[in-house]
């Protein structure tokens, strides 16, 4: 059996579905919740993993992007943005498989010396909503670059997601290359520039575990991502 570190996947519902989306494409691997434990202890028990997924959740402080003097807009988490700059320079380094979603697209573009719109509203404009002002889901649509692997594993130009953020990617960092966006040309994915001689990597900015999380994009997403979580956990054992 493989297991899967996250980030955060602790028992709240909005953090245990993205034990669900991914179990309803394999049902079989284990995971290890990182949030609550120290520092060392969880890169410890990175390395018994073969695979990290870097879920969603509150800001990242923007001191980490120089721009502390705006964190009275932000809702942020130190210990959180401590403990995933530690969990993806280490998951970086052992090469393992990467999946970061929402915030976690946004701490891996951060921490890759990449920064972000602080408030996409008052910064960028609103002609694309990215999040709903009430509990129910918020959809926009995204367009593929036709180049990307997104759009190798999804074969379609366009898809409508489950948006909840305020904040994106601004400026991506250099070592990584767009694959979709919003019809606002917000940065919604990306993936290596140059993947040679590293581990997997999609980050994504939408939810694909929320919402219908059996739709081909989400499917395609998580199917490839435990995917290369098996080959690598393969790769390994020989």
């Amino acid at each position: 059996m493989v297991t899967i570190g996250f980030s955060r996947a602790t028992d709240e519902e909005k953090y245990q579905l993205y034990i669900q989306w991914l179990r309803s494409i394999d049902s079989t691997f284990d995971y290890i919740n990182f949030f609550g434990k120290d520092i060392p202890e969880a890169l410890q028990l990175l390395e018994k993993c073969s695979g990290l997924v870097v879920t969603g959740g509150p800001d990242v402080h923007p001191s980490h992007y120089n721009l502390a003097e705006e964190a009275s807009r932000c809702e942020c988490d130190p210990y959180r943005d401590t403990l995933e700059f530690a969990l993806i320079e280490k998951a970086l380094g052992l090469k393992l498989p990467l999946l970061a979603i929402c915030r976690g697209e946004q701490i891996l573009n951060v921490s890759m010396g990449g920064n972000l719109i602080v408030d996409l509203e008052a910064d960028f404009g609103n002609s694309v909503s990215h999040r709903s002002k009430n509990e129910q889901l918020m959809y926009h649509k995204v367009n593929l670059d036709a180049t990307g692997n997104l759009y190798k594993i999804a074969r379609r130009e366009s898809f409508d997601v489950v948006s909840v953020h305020h904040q994106a990617v601004k400026t991506l960092a250099p070592c990584f290359r767009p694959t979709a966006f919003a019809n606002d040309r917000v940065v919604e994915a990306y993936e290596w520039l140059n993947p040679g001689g590293k581990g997997y990597l999609n980050a994504v900015q939408w939810h694909p575990e929320k919402g219908d999380f059996a739709n081909s994009l989400s499917v395609a997403i998580g199917k490839e991502f435990l995917e290369k979580v098996y080959a690598f956990a393969s790769g390994r054992a020989q």
